[in-house]
């Protein structure tokens, strides 16, 4: 009979073990899940909806029902890697390709080329036209328009907001201002929820026509390229710093993170409750010796 208890509670002892042992590993499918499957490629849910998540940037591309959003690329803060911090959003709904807007005039379809590039085809009587999105490079995000013949084309890409671009603020343009036609529009900007302050680059392929500023509130809110050519392509970076984080930075996205450090101290914390309680069993049988 003794015997039969002692086995008894052997395979208790390793059932609990293996339960334990399961409950932590468990707790790492999210973070497992974050850093190597979600990450790197693009992501569909919805109808025609793509994220993507790469160690610097995130990227959304909004679904067919909405023209924001086509693409918002955000920076991950090296303060806060899981936090995403919009950098420049490109808006179908503002911009124009021969006159036609984006979003209402043209039929969108979507393809993915590799699992860093996704394909939007634009679509309408005599024009056809690519917005090919490449995530392939760690140190910047491409935003590349092909068009089946030269176009008149006019894209806003939007942002709350910036203090400076191309060394022109507020004070010195105080309504919508040309700033040039450069291949490089560098910019700065606060952003609010964090306060945090950031850089940002767009590189443009080619000479556009006309690069233009829109105040709003203390800075400026778009960007606007206009240029006449059958591509172009604007490669988006930018870095963010943390001013005044004086407390640590928490974000929902962290839990992935934070699972596996619960199930680890609630498994020990049993553990530790469970060798005390034989503790307190032995003592009385080792009086009575």
């Amino acid at each position: 009979m003794s015997r039969l208890v002692a086995w008894l509670c052997l395979r208790l002892r390793t059932v609990t073990a293996l339960f334990l042992v399961y409950v932590v590993a468990l707790s790492f499918i999210p973070v497992i899940h974050q850093l190597f499957i979600a990450q790197n490629s693009w992501l569909g849910y919805g109808t025609g909806a793509y994220a993507f998540q790469g160690p610097s940037y995130f990227v959304l591309f909004n679904d067919p029902y909405d023209g924001s959003s086509k693409p918002n690329i955000h920076v991950n803060p090296s303060f806060a890697p899981n936090e995403r911090i919009s950098l420049v959003e490109f808006s179908d709904w503002t911009s124009y390709v021969d006159g036609y807007n984006m979003f209402n005039d043209f039929n969108a379809t979507f393809r993915l080329v590799s699992p860093t590039m996704l394909d939007i085809i634009y679509t309408r009587p005599g024009l056809t036209l690519h917005k090919l999105i490449d995530c392939s490079s760690p140190n910047y995000i491409a935003v590349k328009f092909v068009a089946t013949k030269e176009v008149t084309a006019h894209f806003e890409l939007w942002k709350w907001l910036l203090t400076d671009v191309n060394g022109v603020t507020e004070q010195n343009a105080s309504k919508p201002t040309v700033i040039g036609n450069a291949t490089s529009i560098h910019f700065t900007f606060t952003d609010q929820s964090t306060s945090a302050s950031g850089t940002g680059e767009i590189s443009l392929s080619r000479i556009p026509t006309a690069i233009e500023v829109w105040p709003f509130e203390h800075g400026f809110n778009r960007v606007t390229v206009d240029f006449i050519n059958s591509e172009m392509t604007f490669s988006v970076s930018g870095t963010v710093n943390a001013v005044g984080q004086s407390s640590p930075y928490w974000s929902y996205n962290d839990l992935p993170y934070v699972l596996p450090l619960i199930a680890i101290i609630v498994v020990s914390i049993y553990l530790w409750f469970e060798r005390h309680a034989e503790q307190d069993k032995t003592r009385p049988s080792r009086s009575r010796r």
